[in-house]
This record gives C-alpha cells, sequence and structure tokens, in this order.
C-alpha cells in the first residue's frame, strides 16, 4: 500500500514539473489527430493555426454569447411538446449551467505544416442532453442501415468477403 501511494506521489511531482517547464517557455501541449502521441508545441504557433482555421472557414466571432437565449428557446420548445417529451423526464434533459461548446485543436502530425483538427466538446451545451433523447428515440422509430459504419474489425472483413464472393459470381 505505502508503494503504491509513493508511486502516486512521484507520478503527480513529475506532472508538476512538466507543467511548469511548459509554462516557463511558454508552451502548451496539444492530441496527436490519428495517434496516442501528445505534442508539445509553442503557445503563439499554437494560437495561430486557430487563427488560421478560423479564417479559412470564414467562422466569425459573436459579439454576446447566445446561450442563454438558446436554452430559453429549448425550454420553450420542449413545453410545447409534451406528447412527445415527457413532463418528468424533460426536467432532466437541460443542462442547468450551459455553456457554449469548447473547442480542442488536435494537431494532424502525419500532414505537412501540421495543421489543427478542431474537435468540439457539446456536452455543456443546451441542446447536449435534448438531442441525445431524440436521437434514441428517432432511432427506435427508423431502422437506417448502417452501410458506412462496422461494429469491429470482424464485421469489416465478414462485409469484405461478402463483397468480393458477390463480384467474382457476376
Amino acid at each position: 500500500m505505502i508503494y503504491k501511494y509513493s508511486i502516486v506521489l512521484i507520478y503527480q511531482y513529475n506532472i508538476n514539473q512538466i507543467k511548469r517547464i511548459l509554462q516557463h517557455n511558454n508552451l502548451t501541449r496539444a492530441k496527436a489527430d490519428k495517434s496516442k502521441a501528445i505534442v508539445i508545441i509553442d503557445k503563439t504557433t499554437m494560437g495561430q493555426k486557430i487563427n488560421t482555421f478560423i479564417q479559412e472557414n470564414n467562422i466569425i466571432k459573436l459579439n454576446k454569447d447566445p446561450t442563454d437565449a438558446y436554452q430559453k428557446q429549448i425550454q420553450q420548445i420542449m413545453q410545447k411538446c409534451k406528447d412527445l417529451i415527457d413532463k418528468n423526464k424533460s426536467k432532466y434533459m437541460l443542462n442547468i449551467k450551459p455553456t457554449a461548446p469548447k473547442i480542442n485543436a488536435y494537431i494532424k502530425t502525419h500532414k505537412d505544416k501540421n495543421p489543427i483538427r478542431p474537435v468540439i466538446d457539446n456536452t455543456q451545451a443546451p441542446s447536449y442532453k435534448i438531442a441525445k433523447f431524440l436521437n434514441c428515440r428517432i432511432k427506435e422509430y427508423v431502422n437506417l442501415p448502417n452501410t458506412y459504419t462496422v461494429q469491429n474489425s470482424n464485421e469489416m472483413v465478414q462485409e469484405y468477403r461478402n463483397y468480393k464472393s458477390e463480384n467474382i459470381t457476376k
């Protein structure tokens, strides 16, 4: 028990030391896009990459955060949809303190100039829980075939074999 505890302390000490080094040298860490690697990058370079992405995709900055107004709209719509959403469940489908979605930038280490891939965290957005609920409800009534997705590698191999045997017989 003491041995495990000391490893945790050493690990935490090293993490804090790494954080101080990054902060002192104006560096930040980001995840790599196609691997489990961590990329250490200058904060100004990261900021430039994010700004470049924003400009290239015509993203505009809003003067006011629309999150509260959006939350109110969702509440009003949910009150009108009493047949679709049970009253007892509806109170659990609203985020109590919603925030605007946050952007995280993954570095594409496999491409020239290492552009970013934006990953948006919507879990605290006003519509997250209701969207998740509605998605489940729609799946109950509409059975769409997953033609472009596979559950695992075994299913992919089986699909490939079926495809190959169909083309040989034609």
